[in-house]
């Protein structure tokens, strides 16, 4: 990436003495890229940045730090079970504050417990289980994807996702079922890594279904 490239940054909450669990800390990071994205979408900070490399960073607060940033960030905060998560508009790494720069970006992994229940409307975001992402990898892939779901949607579709509180769903599942859930009817826009982190260039990682196709999804993993 070049030091003039937007990306949009995203902390995850990380408490060591009660961690969250890591489909919830996906969930979160992904709605907090979307509604960071609505309550600023008029900001010229957005401009170029959807139609080019999309990027977003995910990185890792303590407690104390989180709430000092989550008192910024342009929507608050996100959450889902124990997980929270902020969002703020793009930047270049360059421009990027410093409390936000110098937050962890690699090794955030939480533990694979339940995630906590959804509503039957929710949209599920659909990973690649067998790519074996970390928290904040799958965390990028899955906002990546639910912006670009939501981007499709018809206003009043959107504002009938907003007006029920912005539910989202985390489920990943084997590679062969993930594609050809990808190819199905319904699926939003597979999302495909440029490789700069984890996993090899041009790596499909991610795409949202609605919440019928997703509780099928997630009977067969």
């Amino acid at each position: 990436m070049q030091p003039f490239d937007k990306v949009q940054p995203i902390v995850l909450l990380v408490d060591k003495s009660e961690p969250a669990a890591h489909r919830d800390a996906v969930a979160a990071a992904a709605v907090a890229s979307v509604r960071s994205y609505a309550a600023t979408q008029d900001s010229q900070a957005w401009e170029n940045w959807l139609y080019g490399r999309f990027t977003k960073t995910v990185r890792r607060a303590n407690p104390s730090t989180f709430e000092r940033l989550a008192a910024e960030a342009p929507s608050g905060p996100v959450s889902v079970g124990r997980a929270q998560a902020i969002a703020f508009e793009p930047v270049t790494y360059g421009e990027m504050p410093k409390k936000l720069a110098k937050l962890q970006v690699s090794g955030t992994q939480l533990p694979d417990e339940p995630p906590a229940p959804q509503p039957d409307t929710a949209p599920w975001v659909i990973l690649n289980l067998d790519l074996e992402m970390s928290t904040g990898k799958a965390a990028a892939q899955a906002a990546h994807a639910l912006l670009s779901w939501y981007l499709a949607l018809p206003l009043p579709e959107q504002l009938a996702w907003e007006h029920a509180g912005w539910p989202a769903a985390v489920q990943f599942i084997p590679g062969a079922r993930f594609t050809e859930l990808a190819a199905g009817p319904g699926a939003g826009p597979l999302i495909v890594d440029a490789g700069m982190t984890e996993i090899a260039p041009d790596t499909a990682t991610a795409f949202v279904v609605r919440a019928d196709a997703g509780s099928a999804a997630a009977s067969t993993a």
